[in-house]
């Protein structure tokens, strides 16, 4: 490719990359609620089950907002977002969980985070979070 056509390519990734959101949850019937909701959005939704991919994933894709649930096996949502604030570029981090011990961690924890949400979700709030994160 010349080098006209790589800079579309690249434009046309960070275009892509802005409207783009990650759903992290190991529970897959709430990752699928949310990404069909966020979906139907017109919203461009990615995936992962666990703290550990998903930051491989967010690293690679730059996405604008992470969705991620506190509590997970392996790496929780806090200990996600304490390395995503290295990566050298903000998303907006929108943990959600539906244990109150977790939830006053997340929201005592100093992160920089955008929201931090109590489950079970309404997908209609949701919704206008994550829209509201976009702009």
């Amino acid at each position: 490719m010349n080098e006209m056509a790589l800079r579309i390519v690249s434009d046309l990734e960070k275009a892509k990359a802005a409207r783009s959101v990650i759903v992290v949850d190991d529970d897959p019937l709430q990752r699928v609620q949310l990404i069909d909701c966020l979906s139907d959005l017109g919203i461009e939704v990615l995936e992962e089950e666990e703290g550990n991919s998903a930051l491989a994933t967010i690293k690679r894709v730059r996405p604008a907002v992470v969705i991620m649930d506190v509590r997970m096996p392996v790496l929780d949502g806090i200990a996600a977002a304490q390395v995503i604030s290295t990566f050298g570029y903000h998303p907006k981090i929108i943990l959600m969980t539906d244990d109150p011990d977790s939830l006053y961690r997340a929201n005592t924890s100093k992160l920089d985070v955008f929201a931090v949400i109590e489950k079970p979700i309404p997908l209609r709030t949701l919704s206008r979070f994550v829209l509201k994160a976009l702009e």
